[in-house]
This record gives structure tokens, C-alpha cells and sequence, in this order.
């Protein structure tokens, strides 16, 4: 679009010079120069047309050149989403495909891993079933040795009690066979052959129950001696791996029970008890020194060992079985609290 600027001014014009004269010749006459100078102003306007219109058209003519361009790039650029949406699907599905694919194949090969797994097993299961089926038998073969060699210890043991029933009871059984070697009208009485029955029925009863109670005593001992030899050998097994093959000075420890109570009118009284096998020792001292130290809470690996020790204990002292220890094995659990207990820390 064309248009017009006007602009103003005002020029200041500097100007100077000489002029020459002259004049008739006379009484003064002659010739000089006069000189002169000063500034002049003049306002000049001057106005300036612009033509735009080839401009604009050159302006239009690359519009529409960009048009064509931006409808080239907005092609191109459909095309290339498209072809980049096109690409991506592929390789999402080949990834999503290689991806099942792999996951298919590691499950497979697991599976197998497991079925040989399982094969193995299944075949180690079975050597061991045989192996228990051979123990079953060797462990029955051993059962019925074992039987009989005490069936007859305990058959020797009926016999011997039979032996010492019958010494004891020797004038009965004399007594006996004199009656039963005479024979004469009176023994035919009822009351006689009423306490020969009644004597041998008695004395048949007294020896059974005589052997019973020497069969239950001899159980008896037989355990008490195994759990004793059990216990021996426990102890000697402790002393050996406890024992050093050296000779040389060391500090032997013994336990100190130190115990502080409270009566009724809240008065404390604490004492300390000492095993027999160690030297008299000062107990207000050690009362003294067990108040300055520092009591803490065990540890829970150090409760876990009390608690277990405890119970083994408490199972070995109270096995009978019958409800007067079964009321005090439970009071004792009942007062029992592991949480309660601290030690020094050295």
C-alpha cells in the first residue's frame, strides 16, 4: 500500500562578501569595496510518495509460495506420523510378540527344569522309602532280639522269684506235700480240701503278685540305670570337650546367688548365697558391689537360651505326670517371667 511522508525544515543560510565601487573623479572622488555578511532562513517542505505496490506483490506472491510450503509440510508431516504410528506398531508387536515368545520359552524350559526335578526326587523318594521299609525290618529283627533276650531275663526272674517264693514259704509247701502224701478218711472232708485249695490259690496269687512287683522294680532300675548311664556318658562328653590338655594358672568362676527381698512393712533385707566348695566370703561387700553395678536387660538370643534351659529343667524335675506336680509345674511357669530378668554387663 503506497503512502506519502511530508517533512519541514527551516535552512539557515550563512552568506558574506565585498562589493567594489567606484565614482567619478573629483575633489574626493575614487573607488573602494564595501564589505557585507549576515544569515538567511527559508522554511522548505518537501513531501515524499512511496509506492508499496510492488512490494505487496511480491509480499503476496511469496504468501502464497509459504502456503504451499506449509500445505507441503503438513503432508509430509501426516505422512511421517503415519508412517512413524505404522513402524511403531510393528515394533511394538514384534517387541510384545519377542516378549511372549521369551516369556513362553523360559516357562517351558522351568517347567521341564522341574519335571527332571521332580523325577529326581521322586526317585530319591523312593530309595529312601526302601530304605525305610529295610529299616522298618532290620529295626523289627532287632525289636524281636531285643524281646527275647529280656523275655528271658525275665522268664530267669519268674523262676528265681518262684524259687525264693517257695523258700519262703517252705513249711506251707512241706506242709502241703505231707497232706497230699497221706491220704486218710479225714482228708476227704470238705473243710480239708477247702483250705488245701484256698492255701495253693493263695499262695499261687502271692507269687504272681511278688513277681509282678519284682517285674515293675526291675523295669524300674533297668531305666534308672540307662537314663544314669545316658547322663554319665552326657556329663563325660561335657568334661571332655570343656577340658584343656594344659597346665596353667587361670580364674575358676562359681555362681553367687544374691537376693534382695520386701516383707510386709516394705523393710529390704538382701543376702547372698555361696556354694559350699568356695571360701568363706564378706557378704556386705559383695551386697556393696552388687548395688553399684549396672543391671540391664538381656538380650533376646540370651532369653531364647534361659527360657529353653528353663523348660528342660522344669520338664526333667516334673515328668511323673500327676496333678499335684502338674499344679506346681504350672504355678511355676505362671510366676516364671523371662522378660523380668537382667544381668551385669562386664
Amino acid at each position: 500500500m503506497s503512502y506519502r511522508r511530508s517533512y519541514s525544515e527551516t535552512i539557515a543560510v550563512h552568506y558574506s562578501g565585498s562589493v567594489s565601487y567606484s565614482y567619478p573623479a573629483s575633489e574626493s572622488g575614487g573607488s573602494g569595496s564595501v564589505s557585507y555578511s549576515g544569515t538567511a532562513y527559508e522554511n522548505v517542505n518537501v513531501n515524499i510518495d512511496v509506492d508499496t505496490n510492488p512490494f505487496d506483490r511480491s509480499v503476496a506472491n511469496c504468501n502464497s509460495h509459504v502456503n504451499v510450503l506449509t500445505g507441503a509440510v503438513v503432508a509430509t508431516e501426516a505422512a511421517q506420523v503415519a508412517s512413524i504410528d505404522k513402524n511403531a506398531r510393528k515394533v511394538a508387536g514384534t517387541i510384545v510378540k519377542g516378549f511372549f515368545d521369551y516369556i513362553r520359552s523360559d516357562i517351558s524350559q522351568q517347567i521341564m527344569e522341574l519335571s527332571q526335578r521332580i523325577d529326581s526326587q521322586i526317585l530319591h523318594l523312593r530309595e529312601l522309602a526302601k530304605q525305610c521299609v529295610a529299616k522298618q525290618k532290620q529295626m523289627e529283627t532287632d525289636y524281636n532280639r531285643i524281646s527275647g533276650r529280656y523275655l528271658k531275663i525275665f522268664d530267669d526272674l519268674n523262676k528265681e522269684l518262684g524259687n525264693r517264693v517257695y523258700e519262703l514259704n517252705k513249711p506251707a509247701f512241706v506242709f502241703k506235700d505231707n497232706l497230699d502224701n497221706h491220704s486218710f478218711r479225714a482228708s476227704e472232708n470238705d473243710l480239708v480240701s477247702t483250705v488245701a485249695v484256698f492255701g495253693q490259690e493263695g499262695g499261687e496269687l502271692q507269687a504272681k503278685i511278688s513277681a509282678s512287683i519284682a517285674k515293675k522294680r526291675a523295669s524300674l532300675a533297668i531305666n534308672q540305670a540307662n537314663i544314669f548311664l545316658w547322663k554319665q556318658k552326657k556329663l563325660q562328653s561335657t568334661i571332655n570337650r570343656s577340658m584343656l590338655n594344659e597346665n596353667e594358672s587361670a580364674t575358676r568362676f562359681s555362681p553367687v546367688c544374691f537376693m534382695e527381698t520386701s516383707d510386709e512393712k516394705s523393710q529390704i533385707s538382701k543376702s547372698v548365697y555361696q556354694p559350699d566348695f568356695l571360701p568363706e566370703m564378706n557378704k556386705n561387700e559383695m551386697v556393696q558391689k552388687f548395688n553399684a553395678q549396672e543391671w540391664t536387660t538381656v538380650s533376646k538370643e540370651q532369653k531364647s537360651n534361659i527360657q529353653r534351659y528353663f523348660n528342660s529343667e522344669l520338664n526333667n524335675a516334673y515328668d511323673s505326670g500327676n496333678q499335684h506336680d502338674e499344679r506346681i509345674r504350672n504355678m511355676i511357669v505362671k510366676i516364671f517371667d523371662v522378660n523380668s530378668i537382667k544381668s551385669i554387663q562386664q
